[in-house]
C-alpha cells in the first residue's frame, strides 16, 4: 500500500500536508502521536470511510479491510455470536468461525450475551473477534486494546503478531508497552 501526497484539512486546520507512507505486504506499523493529530482520520481514509482529501491512497492488492474502531460498534439487538457472524456468510461454517474467534478471545461463556450485558472490555473483544473472523487483507486497529486487562492484551497482541506474519496491520496506540511488545515500526504523526 502506498500513500502519496496526502493532504487533509478540516476547515482551515491542516491535518496532513503532502503526507507519504509505504506499507509492505506484511508486518505491523504503529501510528503514534498526540490526540487530534490525525491517526484515526488516516485509518478512516485508508478504509474508504473518509474520501474528502487530496493525494492518493493506493491499496495495491488489498481488497478486504478488517477494522477495529475505538468504540465497539456492535449491534445492540444481536448477541456476541451474531455480531461476529454478520461479517461472515450466514452458514454453519460462518457460525463455527465466529464461535472459534470468540473462544480465542475468552468469550466462550458469553457467545449468546447481548452488548448491553457486556463490559466495555468484553464489547471490544467481540469487535476484535469480528475483525479477525472477517480475515481482511489489512487489519486496522484504532486504540483497540483500551479497556482490556493486561493478560488478555498480551494474548491479543500475540494474535496480531501472528496475523502480521502474512498480512499488513496498522495499529494506533498511545501505550508504549504495547508498542514494545509488538516490536513494530512506529510512525509519529
Amino acid at each position: 500500500m502506498i500513500i502519496s501526497g496526502l493532504t487533509k484539512r478540516f476547515g482551515k486546520k491542516v491535518i496532513f500536508d503532502n503526507f507519504n507512507l509505504e506499507i509492505g505486504n506484511k508486518g505491523i506499523i504503529a501510528l503514534s502521536g498526540e490526540s487530534g493529530r490525525g491517526k484515526t482520520t488516516l485509518l478512516r481514509m485508508i478504509a474508504g470511510l473518509d474520501k474528502k482529501y487530496s493525494g492518493k491512497i493506493d491499496l495495491g492488492n488489498i481488497k478486504k479491510i478488517s477494522y477495529v474502531f475505538q468504540e465497539s460498534r456492535l449491534l445492540e439487538s444481536c448477541t456476541a455470536l451474531e455480531n461476529v457472524s454478520l461479517v461472515l456468510k450466514n452458514t454453519e461454517e460462518g457460525k463455527k468461525t465466529a464461535e472459534m474467534w470468540l473462544k480465542k478471545l475468552g468469550l466462550e461463556d458469553d457467545i449468546h450475551t447481548y452488548p448491553d450485558e457486556m463490559s466495555g472490555g468484553m464489547k471490544q473483544r467481540v469487535s476484535i473477534a469480528r475483525a479477525f473472523a472477517y480475515d481482511g487483507d489489512l487489519l486496522l486497529l484504532d486504540e483497540a486494546l483500551n479497556g482490556i486487562d493486561a493478560e488478555r492484551c498480551i494474548s491479543i497482541m500475540d494474535m496480531i503478531i501472528e496475523y502480521a506474519k502474512e498480512k499488513p496491520c496498522i495499529v494506533v496506540t498511545h501505550n508504549e508497552e504495547h508498542l514494545k511488545y509488538l516490536g513494530c515500526k512506529v510512525i509519529k504523526i
